[in-house]
């Protein structure tokens, strides 16, 4: 489909528009406790939506504002570590990334070295910041099997982030861009 340029008001409407759902989707995270992750990491989809369009300008805002909004927000901020940590410009990063490195295994790797460091920046963060014993939040298995886990779970997230990315072009791009 063919890319026009996107008049000021598109932009700021489909700026706003994700930076709503965005924190909508944080504040559900903190609120509805059995669904934290699974919330947490659908407030990071929406930022797809300016990425596609290539709107990283606005992106990076619609990030900075969610984190601001989020911080005064979200009553436990566990989410809002994540977000801020990784979460929440995870998307924009991956489409340089994708831009810039075309090797897919290559870009695969620095992808998971991306999730690594926004993860180890935002335990960090807990634990100093927040004062949050991360350590005891962590489940009884092995570390070994833990880290294993969480770089699975780095790997499915760029999947998924792939494939929102197709939806949103594919699907309901024609529908929001009438």
């Amino acid at each position: 489909m063919e890319r026009k340029q996107l008049s000021l008001s598109r932009r700021l409407s489909l700026g706003a528009m994700a930076a709503a759902l965005t924190l909508l989707f944080l504040y559900a995270s903190e609120v509805l406790t059995g669904f934290r992750f699974l919330c947490a990491a659908l407030s990071g989809f929406f930022i797809v939506v300016l990425v596609q369009e290539e709107l990283f300008g606005t992106a990076w805002l619609c990030f900075l504002a969610v984190s601001i909004m989020g911080f005064i927000l979200c009553p436990d901020r566990m989410s809002w570590f994540m977000y801020v940590a990784l979460i929440g410009h995870y998307g924009i990063v991956r489409q340089f990334f994708r831009k810039y490195i075309t090797v897919p295994a290559v870009r695969s790797l620095f992808t998971v070295l991306y999730c690594n460091l926004g993860t180890v920046l935002g335990l960090w963060a807990m634990y100093t910041v927040a004062g949050v014993n991360v350590l005891t939040m962590l489940p009884d298995i092995p570390i070994v099997v833990l880290i294993l886990i969480v770089e699975a779970v780095f790997f499915l997230l760029d999947v998924l982030f792939e494939a929102a990315s197709n939806m949103y072009a594919k699907k309901v791009r024609r529908f929001l861009l009438k």
